[in-house]
């Protein structure tokens, strides 16, 4: 077991020095996913159009601007619903039982619920954004290892194949984690999300979902990486099966970006979980095969 800890930190640690010394490859990939970002946020520019949506979070804040603990507690019927504009909202606080809202509570809620097209579409916009770098990302990883015959040179070396596959499955997850930590700052400026609040478990998820990708990924990229036309193939058959992953990292994204705790998705992060495990198992059951193919 240490001996196989010992040759995977030397793969991992051989993966990440060539990607520093090119650098090519990591800057290439920043400015792809800088550039999507972009489009998204200028595409999605507000046209006064925006949406209402009420959140534990915006009764706390709620709470900052001075409105009464008792007189904000009132709208907590209304945490996880969204509304299509002002009017919606205004008749569903005029609904709620008890004393009628100051105009000043009116407000204060109107502003704090506001929701841009941006913001309302963020969690998913981070996503794809993600899954489109890091399909060039995956194509690049085996690229390398096949010129001039370095496959080959690992192939020979007395490396368990299972070993070989999560070097190239760790050191593509560290490439990827690295990329998405340049973009999150850039992503909360963009799109007015508020990352530093809750960076923990935003952190542990996006660790989750990366994990999932590489796992799926790594293994399609061996597969695809000597066929003709793989920039096409890769994700041809990489994007079908990563969709029940991206649904769920998506929803539990914008759980977390909008203040609520990951123990209300017990079921969602179980299903990531499996997801992660079943394929990871999977991919180091076959992945022999793929390489000596």
């Amino acid at each position: 077991m240490m001996l196989a800890l010992r040759q995977l930190g030397v793969l991992i640690w051989k993966d990440v020095v060539i990607d520093l010394r090119r650098k090519e490859n990591l800057v290439a990939l920043f400015f792809f996913a800088l550039l999507t970002l972009l489009l998204f946020n200028f595409a999605l520019t507000d046209t006064g159009t925006s949406r209402y949506r009420i959140t534990a979070r915006t009764l706390e804040a709620l709470e900052q601007r001075g409105v009464p603990a008792a007189a904000a507690r009132r709208f907590r019927s209304l945490v996880g619903r969204s509304f299509s504009g002002q009017t919606e909202l205004l008749q569903a606080m005029d609904a709620l039982r008890g004393a009628r809202a100051t105009v000043e509570e009116r407000i204060a809620l109107l502003e704090l619920g506001r929701r841009s097209p941006a913001r309302e579409l963020a969690a998913g916009l981070l996503w794809v954004t993600f899954l489109l770098a890091g399909v060039l990302s995956l194509g690049r990883s085996f690229g390398q290892e096949r010129e001039n015959g370095c496959m080959d040179g690992l192939l020979l070396t007395p490396v368990g194949r299972g070993v070989l596959y999560l070097g190239k499955m760790g050191s593509n997850a560290v490439f990827l984690l690295a990329m998405l930590a340049l973009l999150l700052p850039l992503f909360a400026l963009f799109f007015q999300v508020p990352v530093a609040e809750a960076l923990g478990p935003l952190a542990g998820l996006l660790l989750a979902g990366v994990l999932g990708y590489s796992a799926l990924g790594t293994l399609l990229g061996g597969v695809t990486a000597t066929l003709r036309g793989k920039e096409v193939l890769l994700p041809l058959l990489l994007f079908p099966l990563l969709v029940p992953l991206l649904v769920v990292v998506v929803q539990l994204t914008e759980a977390v970006l909008e203040g609520e705790p990951l123990a209300r998705h017990a079921g969602l992060l179980q299903f990531l979980g499996a997801y992660d495990a079943i394929f990871l198992v999977a991919s180091l059951m076959v992945f022999e095969h793929v390489v000596e193919s």
